[in-house]
């Protein structure tokens, strides 16, 4: 058996992270500065996928990423909208 690989929201967001190399603490201070409120916990949970990230909740999150990181935020929503949380162990 093999195990599906997959792009996730939370692994994406986990990429354009480290390649900004930004602790988890300095984006969630970047982003609630700017856009809405988001602790280094919630981050840490959406990159684990962790969170239901489809909730109306994190709309406001998708062009606040895009801007960010500068990218399309149709190809985001594409992401976001495959991405099933993640069952705890």
């Amino acid at each position: 058996m093999y195990e599906e690989c997959k792009i996730t929201f939370g692994r994406l967001l986990w990429s354009a992270r480290r390649y900004h190399r930004l602790s988890q603490c300095e984006l969630s201070q970047i982003i609630t500065s700017k856009y809405g409120s988001l602790d280094y916990y919630q981050l840490s949970k959406i990159e684990n996928d962790r969170l239901e990230i489809q909730s109306i909740d994190y709309d406001w999150l998708i062009p606040a990423i895009a801007d960010l990181f500068g990218a399309d935020i149709e190809w985001l929503e594409q992401i976001r909208s495959q991405t099933e949380p993640e069952p705890l162990d």
